[in-house]
């Protein structure tokens, strides 16, 4: 099954406004085709509801039938109502059977004809009383396929006892002509509006995403061997990433650096023991077994240290890795007494709890204890550690002291070389300090020497620390 490509932030952004977009200039058109038709029928209806209250204010009746007679006191002034079809029309009469209006006064545009209503419009015209009814009904210009909006309603003249209808219509079809081109006009403004925003938003997107696009060239420079790091000046959304970015390079670099670093030492410390080796065996017939058990243990010891250089700078840039202080603290304060029980050993702790590494425990323990065991070893009888709160930098503090010969600041320098020994008498490959040096430094941290105020040594272990959220 193959993978599916994913879409590209520009189609996926434009693709994401269009369908709000889209959909609103939609909804837009209908509301105003709406609004433009109502406000327009209520234009178009205003003479009407004027026509049918001037009627019914000028007819005159002649007796207390409608079959007697109704005359007009006066003329409506539109004179459209006087041309014979002219689509303005009016007529009082009243309803037979067949929906039909008997008229007994009409306009002389009818030329004779009279109106047809359909059943729902008289059934309409019945449920408004004498209140205005308003329909749709064909008009008398059959030919030119005439529709009619017409007002009309249902009155009871005075002195009589039957209703009339005073009805007055007017040909729809400006109406009908006027709400198209409206339609028209709308439609083809809001797609020129649609085209429009859908080029700006394209626009936009692309124009947001230029930093992007930039920071994208920039580490292609990088991966040519055109820049060494990511340059430019980003907004403050993408400075991070163009930040980290940068960290990650350095990293790499450092990386391959401190490889190079550490196959050139260990080939360095490999060379006089094989050299001894191969002089020995070219001297003579069989080496003795205690220069080989000898040079062969060296050869494992500079071996076994590179590669814990190594972990520890791999470690010393995870990411998520913590380590909690106090339980290997505690541990080791518990367990160096019963080791060094000729020596009475006092563990005096103190400084703050709660502080948590940021970095791997096997690398912390092996820092701690390195140090705590040396202080042991060389101490009278007193070790005190000291745990310092994370300052700003996020960095925090840990000191190991003891009362013992302790050493001076060249053999201090000496002190963290690689295999160096101070004291050939006691046991140790010389390894200890070195290893927690080369851990402090994998870790961004440092790692002092110096005198305590009892006399003896005191080892600085400066680390980063977990900041509270």
């Amino acid at each position: 099954m193959t993978a599916r490509t994913p879409r590209s932030l520009v189609s996926s952004l434009v693709r994401a406004a269009a369908l709000w977009a889209i959909p609103g200039l939609i909804l837009t058109a209908v509301v105003l085709t709406w609004l433009s038709n109502s406000a327009t029928y209520r234009s178009f209806d205003e003479p009407l509801e004027s026509a049918v209250l001037g009627l019914i204010a000028s007819v005159e009746t002649a007796g207390d039938r409608v079959d007697q007679g109704l005359r007009l006191s006066r003329e409506l002034p539109d004179p459209r109502y006087q041309r014979a079809l002219s689509g303005k029309y009016w007529i009082i009469g009243t309803l037979n059977d067949q929906s039909e209006i008997v008229p007994i006064l009409s306009s002389r545009s009818l030329y004779g004809a009279t109106l047809r209503l359909r059943r729902d419009s008289v059934e309409t015209l019945a449920a408004q009383g004498q209140d205005s009814a308003h329909f749709i009904t064909a008009g008398p210009d059959t030919d030119a396929g005439e529709t009619l909006r017409v007002v009309a309603r249902q009155v009871i003249l005075p002195d009589m006892n039957s209703s009339v209808v005073v009805l007055a219509g007017a040909d729809r079809a400006p109406v009908v002509r006027s709400t198209r081109n409206f339609i028209l006009t709308a439609v083809s403004l809001l797609a020129l509006l649609t085209v429009g925003l859908t080029l700006a938003v394209y626009a936009q997107v692309r124009l947001g995403l230029k930093p992007l696009f930039e920071l994208g060239d920039r580490i292609a420079e990088v991966r040519e061997g055109q820049a060494v790091s990511v340059e430019g000046v980003y907004p403050p959304e993408i400075a991070p990433l163009a930040k980290e970015l940068n960290s990650l390079i350095s990293h790499n670099k450092s990386v391959v650096e401190r490889a190079q670093t550490h196959v050139g030492n260990l080939a360095h410390a490999l060379k006089t023991p094989i050299a001894v080796l191969r002089n020995e065996a070219a001297s003579a017939e069989t080496t003795p077994s205690d220069i080989v058990a000898r040079q062969t243990e060296t050869m494992a010891e500079q071996v076994d240290h590179h590669l814990r250089r190594a972990r520890a700078a791999a470690r010393g840039q995870a990411i998520g890795v913590r380590t909690e202080m106090d339980p290997v603290i505690d541990g080791l304060v518990r367990t160096l007494p019963r080791i060094y029980r000729d020596k009475d050993l006092t563990i005096n702790l103190t400084g703050a709890k709660g502080l948590v590494f940021r970095g791997h425990p096997r690398d912390f323990e092996d820092m701690v204890g390195n140090l705590m065991d040396n202080a042991a070893k060389w101490s009278h009888d007193r070790i005190d550690v000291s745990v310092s709160p994370a300052e700003e930098d996020g960095f925090c503090s840990v000191s190991i002291s003891d009362n013992g010969p302790g050493l001076t600041a060249e053999e201090s320098k000496i002190a963290l070389q690689r295999g160096a020994r101070l004291d050939e008498a006691t046991p140790g490959s010389g390894l200890g300090l070195s290893i927690v040096d080369d851990l402090a430094k994998a870790y961004n941290g440092s790692f002092i020497l110096s005198r305590s105020d009892r006399g003896g040594l005191k080892a600085t272990l400066r680390l980063p620390a977990v900041k509270d959220l």
